[in-house]
């Protein structure tokens, strides 16, 4: 089996560092997939008349499947190793040092089977991990872009008249929503109620110690205190007033929590737990407009903030190789398999 593209990929990074960090990126891709997605069953009808007879199958046909399967193992096996991490975990042990793997290269719980000692450690890397997001936030292009085009829509919508428009159109046509709508885009897009089911999500898979999802609910988490900051920056800065004479009127944080927090899950989860999320976010917006709790501009900036940042964290989260994507790779065609390096610029 051509296993060539491992080789490859460190030569093609040129660095000193790239067999380990290499070992260690395949490590978490291999530990967290199922076998159906990354691998090719052997196919018996290709190996012979003797497999289907119930005789062995032909080592250099098995081996495409087999070996492959050994190889991601054995990574996984020498980054536990490299990282002095225990191969077996006992039902409990003491959180020591030895056994502690530092946050940019773990996935998942600190202390895997002790709950609180985890839970600790978390608490403690808080403020490294939020750091390092937003200084991700501020390097990523595509944020930048969303938080200038957040403020520059503020901006012109207010400067256009369009905010005085609505003014005038709810003036005289009054609410379109009862109290009880009301209530849903007020709670639901709350963030505090977005912190909530953050912190449910991060508990529930520290209990379980389900590694995909306590990544998923860390990213969240830094994902939401970062956008909730920084929206409370610019009002602060902005300080303008809203319809209803609250003087911290721009950018919605309604919206932008909504936002972010859709936009998150729809990076993690995908487009059928994402998209709903999206509507509902946008659905957040238009209450507050009918509310008259924002203007039309706060809401539309609050949204581009969001998505930017909502993004940005989440992007810094994938499992990275100096600074590239690590995907698995698979060719049945040519029988080959193996990891792939990809960046956006």
């Amino acid at each position: 089996m051509p296993c060539g593209l491992l080789a490859l990929a460190a030569m093609v990074c040129g660095c000193s560092q790239a067999p380990d960090e290499l070992m260690r990126a395949a490590a978490r891709i291999y530990e967290n997939a199922r076998p159906d997605e990354v691998f090719r069953p052997v196919d018996l009808a290709a190996a012979g008349p003797s497999a289907q007879e119930g005789q062995p199958v032909r080592s250099d046909v098995a081996r495409a499947d087999s070996s492959w399967f050994a190889l991601g193992l054995a990574l996984a096996q020498d980054a536990r190793e490299a990282a002095d991490e225990p191969t077996t975990e006992p039902a409990t042990r003491p959180a020591d040092a030895k056994a502690y793997v530092h946050w940019r290269r773990r996935h998942g719980p600190a202390y895997p089977g002790d709950f609180w000692p985890s839970f600790g450690r978390w608490a403690k890397e808080l403020p490294a991990t939020l750091w390092d997001d937003t200084v991700a936030t501020a390097k990523n292009p595509v944020a930048l872009a969303g938080i200038v085009a957040a403020g520059v829509s503020g901006i012109v919508i207010n400067a256009s008249g369009s905010d005085n428009r609505v003014q005038d159109h709810f003036d005289k046509h009054g609410h379109q929503l009862n109290s009880f709508w009301d209530t849903v885009g007020d709670v639901g897009g709350n963030p505090g109620t977005h912190f909530a089911v953050a912190g449910a999500m991060y508990f529930a898979s520290l209990a379980r110690m389900d590694k995909v999802n306590y990544e998923k609910a860390c990213t969240l988490m830094n994902a939401l205190a970062i956008n909730g900051l920084t929206t409370l920056v610019l009002k602060g800065a902005a300080r303008t007033d809203s319809p209803n004479r609250d003087p911290w009127g721009w950018p919605s944080g309604h919206t932008s929590s909504s936002f972010c927090f859709a936009t998150v899950m729809l990076e993690e989860y995908g487009p059928w737990v994402g998209v709903p999320l999206m509507a509902f976010a946008s659905y957040v917006g238009y209450e507050r407009i009918d509310a008259r709790n924002h203007d039309f501009s706060d809401v539309v900036s609050g949204a581009l903030l969001g998505i930017a940042i909502g993004h940005a964290v989440a992007q810094n989260h994938q499992p990275r190789v100096m600074g590239f994507d690590v995907v698995p790779y698979v060719d049945p065609a040519r029988d080959t398999v193996g990891i792939v390096f990809t960046k956006s610029w």
